[in-house]
């Protein structure tokens, strides 16, 4: 049954929301603080801006499922074809991460101090939707139908497990993102840390290519919250700030745990699909190895932190770095030079997919045999069933 919006005009709903939860987290985070001077406990009831903004987060979550319903209605097949569905469906399993996260975690819970946090967290995630969409507009959002190589059952829970496994990691990203902002912006107020290793830490967060586009926002949202906790007398202490490090540190690993099984789910279902497809479970694609090393990242984060006995910054690496494999393969693949031959550039829309095909690459040209698409006879032979 169609809504009584588009999938874009659905997608505008969702911008207010967001933007509407943004300003509303900041003022929960200023409700928060003020109970926290109280000596207020986890018990007392969260204040009006802090049960708003959860409301928020579930009408933007279900707003959101509505504009991917309404685009599956209008394209009549899983929207996940091209880039512009790809990341529509991230940001649902973004924002349907966060809320599970915010319920699962409890954070309001254990007082207002990591109320903050969690008020932190959801304006970030919010924010983090809010630039996708604005991103997915500038790509084509127009109907392509699905192609034979793609007509297979596998491809609804394949794309499902891995793009809601790539949301859930990195929100678990974001929230190391936030332990090293928080990091150095305590030295800069606090001190205890040495000057070469600020500097190291501002330059990494602030100028590593393509990342900033996420940290130097996270840095500078950091930066001016600890400025007004130093101007209004309330700078926590270094014994505090090292509480909170070990918190985020357990917090993290908690969101990392829901994301984990999602991708091995999605790589041993992308597995099977390709020994449908082409008799071979795994044919040494370029996307193929840069999903297998993100995972091979966080399986050493897990051996590290459980054998290695990791915790904090040495573990805080670990998983920042599978965030930013996960950047690499879900984002930067398309620009690598070994991309051009993969058969998962399904995506690009001057490209006619061929995941499940056998055979050469496929181009548009028509060939002589038949007048289809040489992809398209490609993909007639090789498609999965």
């Amino acid at each position: 049954m169609n809504t009584p919006l588009s999938s874009l005009q659905w997608l505008s709903v969702v911008d207010v929301l967001c933007v509407v939860g943004i300003a509303l987290s900041f003022a929960a985070m200023f409700q928060h603080a003020r109970a926290k001077r109280r000596g207020l406990d986890g018990s007392a009831p969260s204040p009006f801006a802090a049960r708003i903004v959860s409301l928020c987060l579930w009408a933007a979550t279900v707003t959101m499922g509505l504009s991917m319903w309404q685009r599956y209605l209008e394209v009549n097949h899983f929207p996940s074809q091209t880039m512009s569905e790809v990341l529509g469906m991230f940001s649902f399993a973004l924002l349907l991460s966060m809320l599970a996260l915010h319920y699962a975690l409890a954070l309001r819970s254990r007082g207002p101090g990591w109320a903050i946090l969690d008020d932190a967290l959801v304006a970030l995630v919010l924010g983090g939707a809010l630039m996708t969409h604005v991103y997915l507009r500038t790509l084509s959002t127009a109907q392509r139908d699905l192609p034979p190589a793609l007509q297979s059952y596998w491809f609804a829970p394949h794309l499902s497990s891995l793009i809601f496994s790539y949301a859930t990691l990195a929100i678990a990203g974001l929230i190391c993102l936030v332990y090293f902002c928080t990091r150095f912006w305590s030295g800069v107020f606090v001190g205890g840390q040495p000057r070469g290793k600020q500097v190291l830490t501002f330059a990494l967060l602030a100028f590593l290519p393509f990342a900033q586009v996420v940290t130097l926002p996270v840095l500078l949202l950091c930066g001016a919250i600890f400025f007004v906790l130093h101007r209004t007398g309330n700078l926590p202490g270094a014994a505090a700030v090292g509480a909170l490090e070990k918190e985020l540190d357990d917090v993290s690993f908690r969101a990392f745990a829901v994301g984990m099984p999602f991708l091995t789910a999605g790589l041993w279902m992308g597995a099977f699909w390709a020994q449908e497809a082409w008799a071979n479970y795994w044919g040494w694609d370029s996307k193929e190895n840069s999903a297998l090393i993100t995972w091979l990242i966080y399986v050493v984060y897990i051996h590290l932190r459980m054998l290695g006995g990791y915790r904090g910054e040495k573990a805080m690496v670990m998983l920042m770095g599978g965030a930013l494999s996960i950047f690499v393969t879900f984002q930067l693949f398309g620009y690598l030079p070994d991309s051009q031959k993969s058969l998962h550039r399904y995506t690009d829309d001057n490209v006619v997919p061929r995941e499940g095909m056998q055979g050469p690459a496929a181009d548009t040209k028509t060939s002589q045999a038949g007048g289809a698409p040489a992809g398209e006879q490609v993909a007639s032979r090789g498609a999965a069933k």
